[in-house]
C-alpha cells in the first residue's frame, strides 16, 4: 500500500461520507440555478400515473388525461409519488422539492452501495474514491438524478441492484469461509430480488443468475427445490398485488409492467434499418406508434379495450417483421448494443430543436468510461472468475434486454455508475504499472 493509500485509508470514512453528502448539496443547489426549469415537474408517462393516483387513487391517464388504465410504468415510484402530490399538491414547490430530495438520496444511497461494491472486489481505495467523486460532484448526470428520476425509477432499481450485487458478494465470500447458506439468507435476498423485479426485470433477473450461482456452490442438493420454493414465494409477497390488480384489470398474469411490445416496436422497423437520419427516424416512429408522443397513436390505442391489448397488437407486427427479417434484427440489435454503451450524439437531443451542451465532452467521458470499464471486467473475469461473475451478471442481464429495444441515455444510466467504478480500477492499473516502470529510469 503506498503512502497516499495508507494515509486515505485512515480517514475512509470522513472522505466517504464527505464526498456523498457534498454530492447531495450539490444536486439541490444546481435545481436553484434555474428554479423555474428545473423545480417544475417533468412530465412523463409515470408522472401523469402519479397525478392520476393523487387525484382518484388509480394507475391510469399514462398518455393523456382520460386515457384509462395503465400498465406501462410500475406501481411503486408511482404511488409514491403520487402521495406525496395528494399531500402537497401537484406540481407545487414543496412536492418537487421533497421528490428532489428523495431522489437525491438515492443517487446517494446508489454511490455508496457500488462503493462497498467495489471494495469487495478488491478495488484499491484510491480509484475508489475517485469513482465516487467522480459521479457525485461532477454534473453529468444531474438533470436525470434529480429531476426525471423524481418518479421515474432508474436509479432507485440501479441501487436496489447495486445492494443486491453487494450482498451476492458478501454472502458468497461468507459461505466460502465456511459459514452455511441459510434459507433466512435466501429468503431475504429473494426479497430484494423480487422488489427489484417490480422496478427493472432486466436488473432483477441479474441478481436472480447470480443467487442461483451462491446456492449452486453453497447449498446442499436437497435444499435446491425448497430454496427455488422461497424465491417463488418472496416473488408471490412482493409482486402479488400488483398481478392481482393486472389479472382484474387485463385478465392475464403480468408480474411487471406491460408496454414491452411497444418497446419492441420502437426499437425494431423497416426505417431504422439504415436511417439516414437516426434521431428524425427515432422521434417519426416514437409519433407513429406512442401514445404518447403521438395523436394518431394515441387514437389507435383508444380503438382497443385497454392500452396492453394495444401493446400486443404492435408487439405482434414488430415481431412478425423480427421473423421476416433475422438479419436486420440481428443489425439492429448489434447497433442498440453498441448505442447503449457508446451513445450516438443525437441521444443528448432526443427532442429537443435545439443542441445540448457540451455533447462532445459528455459523450468522450461516457465512451470512455464504457470502454475501460468493459476492459477491467474482463480482466477481472480472468483473475478472479469467482467473483467477478455476479458483476457480469449485474451488466449482462440488463443489457440484453436493452439492445434488443431502442436504448436511450435513460437506459444507460442504470449500468454506468458500475462502469466508471470499474473504469477508475483499470484506469489506477495502468497508472501504477507505468509509475513502477518509470522508478528504475529517474533512480538512474
Amino acid at each position: 500500500m503506498t503512502r497516499l493509500e495508507r494515509w486515505l485509508a485512515a480517514r475512509e470514512t470522513l472522505a466517504l461520507w464527505s464526498i456523498l453528502v457534498v454530492g447531495f448539496v450539490f444536486r439541490l443547489g444546481w435545481l436553484f440555478l434555474r428554479p423555474e426549469e428545473r423545480l417544475r415537474p417533468h412530465e412523463s408517462e409515470m408522472w401523469r400515473v402519479a397525478v392520476a393516483f393523487a387525484r382518484t387513487g388509480t394507475l391510469a391517464d399514462a398518455y393523456r388525461p382520460g386515457s384509462g388504465i395503465s400498465s406501462h410504468v410500475g406501481p411503486f415510484n408511482t404511488i409514491l409519488a403520487g402521495m406525496v402530490y395528494r399531500v402537497f399538491g401537484v406540481g407545487t414547490l414543496p412536492s418537487e422539492l421533497i421528490m428532489a430530495v428523495g431522489a437525491a438520496a438515492v443517487a446517494a444511497a446508489l454511490f455508496w452501495a457500488l462503493y462497498r461494491v467495489a471494495a469487495e472486489l478488491g478495488i484499491p481505495i484510491v480509484p475508489r474514491l475517485a469513482a465516487l467523486a467522480f459521479l457525485s460532484l461532477l454534473p453529468l448526470n444531474f438533470y436525470f438524478e434529480v429531476v426525471d428520476f423524481r418518479i421515474r425509477e432508474a436509479a432507485f432499481g440501479a441501487m436496489i441492484a447495486a445492494v443486491g450485487l453487494l450482498w451476492l458478494l458478501r454472502i458468497d465470500k461468507a459461505c466460502a469461509a465456511g459459514v452455511p447458506l441459510t434459507m433466512r439468507w435466501l429468503a431475504i435476498f429473494a426479497l430484494l430480488a423480487a422488489f427489484a423485479f417490480l422496478i427493472n426485470p432486466g436488473l432483477s433477473l441479474g441478481l436472480y443468475a447470480g443467487i442461483a450461482i451462491v446456492a449452486l456452490r453453497h447449498l446442499a442438493v436437497r435444499d435446491w427445490l425448497p430454496g427455488v420454493a422461497v424465491g417463488l414465494a418472496a416473488l408471490v409477497v412482493i409482486n402479488g398485488a400488483w398481478v392481482i390488480r393486472n389479472w382484474e384489470v387485463y385478465h392475464r398474469i403480468m408480474p411487471s409492467r406491460g408496454n414491452f411490445g411497444l418497446e419492441l416496436a420502437i426499437g425494431n422497423h423497416p426505417a431504422a434499418v439504415t436511417p439516414a437520419d437516426a434521431r428524425a427516424v427515432f422521434n417519426a416512429r416514437m409519433q407513429a406508434i406512442h401514445p404518447a408522443f403521438g395523436a394518431g397513436a394515441l387514437a389507435r390505442l383508444k380503438s382497443y379495450p385497454s392500452d396492453v391489448a394495444y401493446f400486443d397488437v404492435v408487439g405482434a407486427e414488430a415481431k412478425a417483421w423480427i421473423a421476416d427479417h433475422p438479419g436486420d434484427f440481428a443489425r439492429l440489435s448489434l447497433r442498440h448494443l453498441r448505442e447503449l454503451y457508446f451513445p450516438p450524439a443525437w441521444q443528448w437531443n432526443l427532442y429537443a430543436d435545439s443542441p445540448a451542451r457540451g455533447v462532445v465532452v459528455k459523450q468522450a467521458l461516457k465512451w470512455a468510461i464504457a470502454a475501460l470499464g468493459l476492459a477491467m471486467l474482463l480482466v477481472g473475469l480472468f483473475e478472479r472468475p469467482r467473483q467477478w461473475l455476479f458483476v457480469a451478471f449485474a451488466l449482462a442481464f440488463p443489457t440484453a434486454l436493452y439492445m434488443i429495444v431502442q436504448p436511450t441515455l435513460r437506459y444507460r444510466y442504470v449500468l454506468e455508475g458500475l462502469l466508471v467504478f470499474l473504469a477508475a480500477a483499470l484506469v489506477w492499473r495502468l497508472v501504477s504499472v507505468l509509475v513502477t516502470r518509470l522508478a528504475p529510469a529517474r533512480a538512474a
